[in-house]
């Protein structure tokens, strides 16, 4: 596995996604900046400023993921040199696997990164300008790290679901866009529970709708391509 891995990363061009990262989270502190500058008499709170990059992150990780998919695997159904690759002595689910687990770890570091920059970014404005309402402690660092942690599980889950729905039509428009509609139906699932954040019933229920839904689609629309 680690070494179809290793191939994979061959074939892409991981310096331009590397940079694409960094610049989503460029655009990140930038957003964060404007919006805590708009924020009248420093009414915003740590939590709330710190649910302002979820939802940030929520947009541009999950689309990105779902590029990467159409990038990495959707494009080379759509070219025919997944059929070629097929006709190796390589099993289809490992090479499969192997493309989704290069996306997802490299998605998942990036996420991680991007929560410690922001956070990091978060703290300094509010020691330099007083923008955030209350002091920053380690219970609000605490509650930071498991928050990200959780939405990090959940982004890569969506990202995944991307996949799914991308390998249903072989299409990279289906791919992206439903990445955004996956977004969407985050946003309305914590809204309409009054939540704040993903609980652990939430990013359990993402695992394991996640893992039922690539089973279904290695099963039946990789494993039965000729």
């Amino acid at each position: 596995m680690m070494h179809l891995m290793k191939l994979e990363l061959k074939k892409i061009h991981l310096l331009q996604y590397i940079f694409i990262s960094f610049i989503a989270i460029i655009f990140s502190m930038f957003f964060i900046c404007v919006a805590l500058n708009d924020v009248s008499n420093h009414a915003d709170t740590f939590e709330n400023t710190f649910r302002v990059v979820q939802m940030i992150f929520a947009f541009i990780y999950v689309i990105f993921f779902s590029v990467l998919v159409s990038a990495m695997v959707i494009s080379e159904y759509n070219n025919k040199t997944i059929l070629l690759m097929f006709t190796y002595p390589v099993d289809r689910k490992k090479m499969m696997l192997s493309k989704l687990m290069v996306i997802t770890i490299f998605m998942a570091v990036s996420m991680l990164i991007g929560y410690v920059c922001c956070s990091l970014f978060i703290i300094w404005t509010d020691y330099q300008f007083d923008w955030i309402y209350g002091d920053f402690s380690v219970g609000v660092l605490k509650n930071w790290i498991s928050a990200a942690l959780s939405s990090i599980i959940v982004f890569c889950c969506l990202g995944l679901w991307t996949f799914v729905a991308g390998m249903a039509k072989k299409s990279v428009a289906v791919t992206i866009v439903s990445s955004i509609i996956f977004i969407c139906l985050r946003q309305i699932v914590i809204t309409a529970g009054e939540r704040n954040q993903e609980n652990v019933w939430m990013v359990l229920g993402a695992v394991i709708i996640s893992l039922a839904a690539l089973q279904y689609t290695f099963t039946k629309k990789i494993m039965q391509i000729d």
